[in-house]
């Protein structure tokens, strides 16, 4: 092994041309790849304050069919939630987030004119301990506080600064849309990306007006998307089970037929849920994306396996001693390949860094390109994207793979090739 790494090296300063035209070739090709995969890692992945999504199930709506032949497809009323999904073993807790169109909300800042728009996520107090968000000053609102309707508030850190100079600001008020909200809490802002959480202002959505309504003629359907968050991620097929069970005898209790089409999904299943009509085919998705992945490997893959056997007959000699000396096939084989990897190697640390690249100045529209990758971030939002989410274990260990799966697809035929040829023909390749 260290010879080999070592005589990659040598050839490397030997054939500069070559090594940077096949290290170039072996980035931007790896580029894509890790650039599509740091998009589903930071979708997917637990992520600051959604670090809790290994463990976390999601029901985003429901249908009901009613009695009159009507059909309704929304997210859910609260007593539907109530009703399937409390109370159910090894849940940790469970949320409901109001689904509010965040449209005309403002923000008044003392001593100006100027009234900038807001994200405002409504939410109840059990969202504080299935989303664990990092207190700057002061703390969550309580169950009192919630249940009593009280027009408390939790804000960013961005949020306080801009509209107060300071994060000392727990006790004091915000103004939003001309109504007072008493701070209780001031968090770390949540990015974009993890858009389930993302808000400036977070408030009891028992604030809200008919905060209780529900739809449908069954009234199952109305304004709420349920997160229930298991102990551990070995109860989440137990609690599929059980919710599933619950389902099925509140439907015993209507005169409609109401279903959650499929759910609860687990965080990559929710990623691709795009509508509450159907549930997806997620092994047609699996498919789809495994082969979309294998050919942007694939195709690029072919053209360094070009070079690697233009590199091979230039070292046909060498090959051939070796042989002769009694060298096995298969040494020849691993060594072309470690040496190989060698080159694939620098390749995917530049690959990895034109991804990194990529992602950040294209952060605000990469993350929501295609139907599949969420919503637009609202005006003036900027997508951000800390270090931790790109420099990390799991990243470089998907780069690592793909390096040494690019170098299988190009490096091993050659290997090969090169490994089976008669030993007279390796020592003499111009007399044959």
């Amino acid at each position: 092994m260290k010879k080999s790494i070592t005589q990659a090296l040598n050839i490397i300063r030997q054939e500069r041309l070559f090594s940077s035209i096949y290290i170039i070739g072996t980035g931007l090709s790896i580029t894509m790849v890790m650039s599509l995969s740091i998009v589903f890692y930071l979708k997917i992945a637990d992520i600051y304050p959604e670090t809790n999504r290994s463990r976390m199930l999601l029901v985003k709506s429901g249908t009901e069919k009613a009695a009159d032949g009507g059909f309704y497809a929304s997210s859910l009323a609260l007593h539907t939630i109530e009703t399937c999904f409390n109370n159910i073993e090894n849940v940790e807790a469970i949320t409901a987030i109001h689904q509010t169109w965040n449209d005309g909300c403002y923000i008044q800042l003392p001593n100006s004119k100027e009234q900038p728009p807001v994200t405002v996520k409504y939410i109840d107090d059990n969202f504080w301990t299935v989303f664990p968000f990092h207190y700057i000053e002061g703390k969550p609102f309580t169950k009192e506080d919630f249940r009593s309707s009280l027009p408390v508030a939790v804000i960013t850190r961005s949020l306080a600064n801009k509209i107060f100079g300071t994060t000392d600001v727990v006790g004091r008020e915000v103004s939003m849309n001309f109504r007072n909200f008493r701070i209780c809490g001031i968090v770390r802002d949540a990015s974009f990306i993890t858009e389930r959480t993302f808000a400036h202002i977070y408030l009891p959505y028992t604030v809200l007006p008919n905060w209780e309504h529900a739809a449908a003629p069954e009234k199952t359907l109305g304004a709420y998307q349920a997160c229930i968050l298991a102990r551990t991620a070995s109860d989440i097929p137990k609690i599929k089970q059980t919710i599933l069970e619950n389902v099925s005898k509140y439907n015993q209790t209507l005169k409609a037929e109401f279903s959650i089409v499929g759910q609860p999904d687990s965080q990559w299943q929710s990623t691709f849920r795009l509508g509450g009509n159907h549930a997806p085919d997620f092994t047609k998705i699996i498919i789809q994306y495994t082969l979309i992945f294998f050919i942007l490997l694939l195709v690029p893959a072919v053209s360094l396996s070009g070079m690697t056997e233009s590199r091979m007959e230039r070292r046909m000699e060498e090959m051939g001693v070796r042989r002769a000396f009694g060298a096995p096939a298969g040494n020849i084989i691993r060594q072309v390949l470690t040496e190989n990897l060698v080159f694939t190697a620098f390749g995917g640390a530049l690959g990895l860094i034109f991804s990194y690249i990529i992602i950040i100045l294209g952060r605000n529209w990469i993350m929501q390109t295609g139907s599949n990758f969420g919503n637009i971030p609202p005006e003036g939002v900027d997508t951000a994207i800390s270090p931790s989410m790109l420099i990390n274990l799991p990243v470089f260990s998907i780069a690592l793979a793909v390096c040494i799966l690019l170098n299988l697809l190009s490096a091993f035929i050659p290997a090969w090739r090169a490994a089976r040829r008669p030993i007279v023909y390796s020592l003499n390749p111009t007399e044959n």
